[in-house]
């Protein structure tokens, strides 16, 4: 199942959440909820349409590491123009304050740009 039907199934937080805790990974999907494993961390409504859907089988879950990184970009950018500390975000985020810096002074994605315009 490719990484955008599985958004419009399970929403676009359940996907992220499922792919930081088994993406790249072939995952049995139970019939029955609630679900346990990696699947526990999903919303109760999330596990009932992946229930449906593929409950039974086994569904490779992407890891969507592009996607989570410009997520991540975002919200360091959001923090940013919120008034937090360079210092206090690249902790939170893990990262050196060069690459925070880094993020900050590159170019934003097509999506982000416009919504800076309004």
């Amino acid at each position: 199942m490719a990484a955008h039907d599985l958004e419009r199934l399970i929403g676009r937080e359940a996907l992220a959440t499922l792919a930081q805790v088994a993406g790249g990974l072939d995952l049995y999907i139970p019939a029955r909820v609630p679900m346990d494993g990696p699947l526990l961390d999903l919303p109760l409504a999330a596990q009932e349409r992946l229930a449906r859907y593929a409950g039974g089988t086994r569904l490779y879950i992407p890891k969507l590491c592009g996607e989570m990184r410009r997520i991540r970009d975002a919200q360091i950018r959001a923090a940013y123009d919120d008034g937090e500390r360079v210092q206090d975000i690249a902790r939170r985020f893990r990262l050196s304050e060069r690459r925070l810096w880094a993020i900050l002074g590159s170019p934003q994605t097509e999506d982000e740009r416009q919504t800076a315009l309004f």
